[in-house]
């Protein structure tokens, strides 16, 4: 990232490696379990939930929503990431999936269709964000003020603790391990980008603060990132295997403590 980038611009102009990182195993592996995590939390049923996924950039995450028939709108700061996300949209998509080009703090000014954002929504996705903000108890509230009295929000991000595990046991690295033990920043290599180091134990606490109830708390990646062998991660069989373990672990102490992301899933009470 140089002096005179803004954020948005960083991430436009590392779209195409965030590509190519979504479709190797880890990436690929990582949205698995997120369709699972997200299916344990929507209602049952063929209902229709409206769905926000903030700072979702191509929608990834969000896609799969709208391809099952919610109405999913997909709010950004980045144009790119947002055209590849309408790009992705076209095929086989029952829901309405649109995009907004917006910043998280432009949220309460921002209108659609001429209506506030804020308690519209029964569903708000937060996922890969908060490490990037530099408030991030006032970013949690800033999203959760998305929602309806009794929706619920998802919230991930990648977990301190791995990245100590990740340098140690992944690239045989005590010094680089300690060395990263108590940073408060990691540098993000596929965004170019400084990512803050933060503990679900925060955002937990921040969600609590602003009337949201945790009600399931989530690891993404339990054991993927301790594998050192990326050639064997790209074996389809050996990663089937993997995804299942994978699924078994994600929500189970103490392996989602220290997966390479914490998710947490929370429900508006007020």
């Amino acid at each position: 990232m140089t002096a005179d980038e803004t954020t948005a611009e960083v991430f436009g102009r590392r779209a195409a490696a965030w590509a190519r990182w979504q479709e190797e195993p880890w990436g690929r592996l990582r949205y698995e379990v997120v369709a699972h995590t997200l299916g344990r939390v929507l209602p049952p049923g063929p209902a229709t939930s409206r769905v926000i996924d903030v700072g979702g950039g191509d929608g990834a995450d969000s896609l799969p929503l709208a391809r099952s028939g919610h109405d999913v709108l997909v709010l950004d700061q980045d144009p790119e990431l947002l055209r590849r996300a309408e790009e992705a949209s076209a095929p086989g998509v029952r829901g309405r999936l649109r995009t907004l080009c917006a910043d998280i703090d432009d949220l309460g000014a921002v209108r659609l269709d001429g209506e506030p954002l804020a308690r519209s929504f029964d569903v708000v996705i937060c996922h890969n964000v908060v490490h990037y903000r530099a408030d991030v108890p006032g970013t949690v509230r800033q999203v959760a003020e998305l929602l309806r009295p009794g929706g619920v929000v998802s919230v991930m991000a990648p977990t301190p603790a791995m990245d100590v595990l990740s340098a140690a046991v992944r690239r045989t690295d005590p010094e680089a391990a300690l060395a990263v033990l108590d940073a408060p920043t990691v540098h993000g290599v596929t965004f170019d980008h400084a990512m803050r180091r933060v503990e679900a134990a925060t955002v937990e606490e921040a969600l609590k603060d602003v009337g949201c109830d945790v009600e399931h708390r989530f690891g993404v990646r339990c054991v993927m990132d301790l594998v050192a062998d990326d050639d064997l991660k790209r074996d389809p069989q050996f990663y089937a295997r993997l995804l299942t373990l994978e699924l078994a672990l994600c929500e189970r102490e103490p392996f989602w403590r220290t997966a390479r992301f914490w998710q947490l899933t929370a429900r508006r009470r007020r």
